[in-house]
């Protein structure tokens, strides 16, 4: 069944996407402590990089924590005459792995609004930055505008070496049109960044019939099909069945302590003799 799982190609269906690892994450679970700016989700290797606000004027390091688009958020001042030169940046490593993709939400403080203009840029290490196509980001006082959903990040050659991404002011203009001032407050949260393994070859997925809510969870979700289902069962990015319902009843409500990651539901509809499947994020 791993072996299935993990080698089934179906490329003569139209519409197809192929699932992707979780390489690093930040939820910002928690607003304290020596490792509350490190990633939270993603390969092992990854937990001990942490976010950083960086630029050349070293005075405003200081990142804490204000309430965020789920949990917390990494928050900062000091972004005044920052166009071109201050940034949120991450770093993480992913040999073996391509097609990566990144996702983040933004947001300007209310009283206090930060820049408003920033895009995404990427970098291997020692290298030089280079443009995310589409990475311009709007940020505003919510956070529903300065949002980036699996953009797609050019990534080659990067072996061993560490990948950095940084999402950088393009203006010195706040998110209401003023001038950004040195207590102009920038949040972000929910960064994501997923990757293809070119080791093997992932299961094509059919999101379109299956409904996980919510998605990202925390273990504990919905799931909702068009079709009544014969079989469910759930595996870990490698292959890893850790759950299995042979009778599953109308639109289940499923538990489990399971570790952050990307997870393939697999369902067998009545009447079908072969199997569904779509993605699931844990945090």
């Amino acid at each position: 069944m791993k072996k299935h799982l993990l080698l089934f190609v179906a490329l003569l269906i139209t519409g197809a996407i192929y699932a992707q690892d979780t390489i690093t994450g930040w939820t910002f679970p928690v607003n304290s402590g020596a490792d509350s700016l490190n990633a939270n989700m993603g390969l092992p290797g990854n937990l001990g990089y942490d976010l950083c606000f960086e630029g050349t004027d070293t005075n405003y390091t200081t990142i804490y924590f204000t309430n965020g688009a789920s949990n917390f958020a990494a928050t900062a001042t000091g972004w005044d005459n920052g166009v071109n030169d201050k940034f949120w940046s991450i770093r993480f490593k992913a040999e073996n792995y391509t097609n990566f993709k990144i996702s983040s939400k933004q947001t300007s403080g209310g009283n206090n609004p930060g820049p408003r203009d920033f895009k995404l840029q990427w970098q291997l290490g020692g290298g030089t930055w280079e443009d995310v196509a589409g990475g311009e980001v709007t940020v505003a006082n919510d956070w529903t505008t300065g949002v980036v959903t699996n953009l797609p990040v050019p990534v080659t050659g990067q072996g061993t070496s560490s990948i950095y991404i940084r999402w950088i002011m393009t203006s010195n203009t706040n998110s209401t049109g003023g001038t950004v001032e040195s207590t102009g407050i920038a949040k972000i949260d929910d960064i994501l960044v997923t990757g293809v393994n070119t080791l093997g070859v992932s299961e094509v997925l059919f999101s379109n019939r299956i409904t996980i809510y919510p998605n990202p969870n925390s273990g504990t979700f919905h799931v909702s099909t068009q079709n009544p289902m014969q079989e469910i069962s759930i595996y870990s990015i490698n292959g890893v069945k850790v759950y299995e319902n042979l009778t599953p009843p109308i639109t289940p409500q499923i538990s489990l302590d399971l570790p952050s990651g990307i997870y393939l539901v697999r369902v067998l509809f009545e009447g079908s003799e072969s199997f569904s499947s779509t993605r699931m994020i844990v945090h």
